[in-house]
């Protein structure tokens, strides 16, 4: 007789001990065995007349696994339908014991119930959405900032000016002892130079050029520069940092001039200045749109988490956060906050998770394998190039990738459809600056 045994049920979870009877494990066990004596092959019998005894000899442990798997196939479906359960993914199983002459087969079956998520409030989703159109002002400035990349850079003699390259030996002390990795030889950059990156970057950029502007060569100056309170190395968070820097090399800066030659250096074989300009509208196209993916996913996932209140079944926060802190396991020294803030991350991934299936069921795209090819074609160039790479190799497993792909961004555009979007202007590089 088998036996079941609620361990736990929650609105998205579902955990059942089974307990399988000896006499409903043997009746399997001998399905099996007859299953295999109909079509055993052993030398000195005719194929079907082996005796049943030789049968179980060879093939007991074969039948033994098997007999395992079907009868906990047949219990998990059985209790699925039985209780008629919304499922978020396949149940999970976890072998207890096997049979044997003093024990039955027992094992525990985890269900992911899918929680209670009404759609229809995706329409109540506030969602601040960037747009940009490219102007020819964006063209001119994309293009200055290609020539700035390629400029041609001479040793010079004068006082450093804006917009020069500056070559300098450095070495930071908080309050006068050094720090790991506080000294750099032959260390450049651009006075007034466009920089990138976080705010401790930018901020100590901005105070060496102005501390190095107007110098000569062979000049030593000194940089203060306050670290932020939320510095990722806490030994540098919240100090401020005396930087002693000596000026090695100045050099100016000459923009390469927009003819045939730098056309063809940048791989675009013309001497039309409007065919370049053209071709670098496309790539700009190309680039927004990608930016624009990226901000709409960004966008979308972060106000569906946040809209929508369930929790999470735990046993598969507990799989993702194990993962996560395999994969974090490093910071665990620096940051005895890790495990929290690792726990957060995996309720909002596996939150959004669900919910992404849910929309899946609900939008139901089917999608041919014509139509993702098309959908590559569609894509930027490195995008063609990366999965034009994949599909040489393994087509199958690659087309399934890229419907998954066409699916999420289906999703995407699902919830910006339904959810109340405002447009908010900007320019293109706000946008891709962002």
């Amino acid at each position: 007789m088998t036996r079941l045994k609620t361990i736990n049920d929650t609105e998205t979870e579902l955990v059942i001990a089974v307990t399988v009877g000896d006499e409903e494990y043997q009746k399997q066990y001998n399905t099996e065995l007859s299953g295999i004596s109909k079509t055993a092959k052993l030398d000195g019998f005719r194929q079907g007349k082996v005796p049943i005894s030789v049968v179980k000899k060879k093939y007991d442990g074969q039948c033994h696994q098997k007999s395992i798997s079907n009868l906990i196939e047949l219990h998990t479906q059985k209790i699925n339908l039985d209780k008629k359960l919304n499922l978020i993914d396949s149940p999970s199983v976890k072998l207890l014991e096997t049979p044997s002459q003093n024990k039955n087969l027992s094992f525990q079956i985890t269900f992911n119930k899918m929680p209670s998520i009404n759609l229809a409030e995706i329409e109540n989703i506030k969602i601040n959405l960037p747009n940009s159109d490219i102007t020819d002002k964006d063209i001119e400035k994309v293009i200055n900032n290609i020539q700035q990349q390629n400029t041609v850079w001479v040793d010079s003699s004068d006082k450093s000016k804006s917009l020069d390259k500056i070559v300098v030996d450095y070495e930071g002390k908080i309050n006068g002892e050094s720090f790991k990795n506080n000294k750099q030889d032959d260390f450049s950059f651009v006075i007034d130079g466009v920089v990138k990156g976080d705010p401790a970057t930018v901020g100590l950029f901005n105070e060496f050029s102005k501390q190095c502007i107007n110098r000569n060569i062979g000049d030593t100056v000194t940089v203060s520069n306050n670290m932020p309170d939320d510095f990722q190395d806490k030994e540098l968070a919240g100090k401020t940092v005396i930087y002693d820097v000596k000026i090695k090399k100045i050099l100016n800066g000459t923009l390469p001039e927009l003819n045939k030659d730098f056309f063809n250096q940048l791989g675009v074989t013309t001497d039309n200045l409007e065919i370049f300009k053209s071709n670098v509208k496309n790539h700009m196209e190309f680039e927004l749109k990608d930016k624009m993916i990226s901000k709409k996913y960004s966008l979308v996932n972060e106000q569906l988490v946040n809209f929508f209140k369930f929790t999470p079944p735990e046993s598969m926060l507990k799989k993702h956060q194990l993962e996560l802190q395999q994969q974090y396991s490093a910071l665990k020294k620096s940051d005895e906050n890790i495990d929290d803030k690792l726990y957060d991350i995996a309720v909002k991934r596996v939150k959004l998770n669900i919910l992404y299936i849910k929309l899946a069921k609900e939008i139901n795209v089917n999608i041919s394998d014509q139509e993702a090819i098309d959908f590559c074609n569609e894509q930027s160039p490195s995008f063609r190039q990366y999965y034009s790479e994949k599909l040489k190799k393994d087509k199958k497993s690659t087309l399934m990738d890229i419907k998954n792909k066409m699916v999420e961004n289906a999703i995407v555009e699902y919830v910006l459809d339904k959810a109340s979007v405002t447009k908010i202007e900007k320019t293109f590089a706000e946008i891709m600056d962002e």
